[in-house]
């Protein structure tokens, strides 16, 4: 393929890596609507289960009866329990600190990555990249203002564990590299959160919601994540990590307005000062990585 025809694929690849950041702040807002009177399960169980048709289709198109085939199932196994860890996670903390401090401690991703990457993928980590880790760490303690609310806060907890495993999951996915379709890889991913979902609800013995609106609200919360994931793999397929990663920020003014229009979330100094202080680390981090 041509330069010229690889840029024109650019502005696309932009427009829609920000639809993915959209749909994500679409589906943290819909569990925190329904959080309230709904379980973490039920909406997890939702989510998985109507994330499923889209997906399915797309592998029956792409890999036709391989559709489930992969190649390193032990890999692709430790990707699966991660990632519903670290959605389950997610959506727990969204229920209890709201969407904007959930997403804003997402973006520790990047300093995880850095403090994981010498011990799982042998890389060096320099001593300016360090310093960042230290610094973003600092940022998250001022988010988590130990005068006032403790060290420990529940909600605060699922938060920085959530983007824990998503780190976790990066660098899993960076194992798997090119040796199994991505397709393949949703699809046991969603598939195995489907059983897992599914057994849990039947034990637990939650019920569906009688209000017709709230049930079409959390099969939309199923459809628009496998949308979420096609619109991620399409914006890298299209345009370079290098030009995509710093939209990924975007995240925060987005749910930020959600947050305080829809869910009166109060976001008191240190908030605003930590996630300024973790995003400014991170951004180091990534322009360090890429040098």
């Amino acid at each position: 393929m041509s330069s010229n025809s690889t840029k024109d694929r650019v502005p696309l690849g932009i427009a829609t890596c920000i639809l993915e950041i959209l749909t994500l702040t679409t589906i943290a807002s819909i569990v925190k609507y329904v959080s309230p009177d709904i379980s973490v399960t039920t909406i997890l169980f939702f989510r998985y289960l109507f994330s499923l048709p889209l997906l399915i289709v797309i592998g029956v198109i792409k890999r036709g009866k391989r559709l489930y085939q992969v190649n390193k199932k032990i890999t692709l196994a430790a990707r699966t329990v991660i990632g519903i860890t670290g959605l389950t996670s997610y959506f727990i903390a969204i229920a209890l600190i709201g969407i904007v401090k959930t997403i804003a401690l997402g973006q520790l991703v990047t300093i995880f990555i850095t403090m994981l990457a010498p011990i799982m993928l042998s890389e060096k980590v320099g001593l300016k990249r360090w310093i960042a880790v230290t610094v973003g760490l600092i940022g998250t303690i001022i988010i988590i203002n130990p005068s006032h609310t403790g060290w420990f806060n529940f909600g605060i907890f699922w938060g920085i564990n959530s983007a824990f495993f998503a780190a976790l999951l990066n660098i899993f996915l960076r194992k798997l590299g090119n040796s199994d379709e991505p397709i393949s890889t949703a699809l046991w991913y969603n598939t195995a959160g489907t059983v897992l979902f599914s057994g849990l609800f039947l034990v637990l013995h939650d019920p569906l919601p009688d209000n017709i609106n709230v049930l079409l609200i959390l099969i939309s919360c199923g459809l628009l994540s496998s949308f979420q994931q096609f619109f991620l793999a399409f914006s890298r397929s299209l345009a370079p990590a290098i030009i995509l990663a710093p939209l990924q920020y975007l995240a925060i003014p987005s749910s930020f307005l959600v947050a305080i229009y829809f869910f009166n979330e109060n976001l008191g100094w240190n908030f605003i000062l930590g996630t300024t202080i973790i995003i400014s680390s991170t951004f180091y981090i990534s322009v360090r990585s890429r040098l």
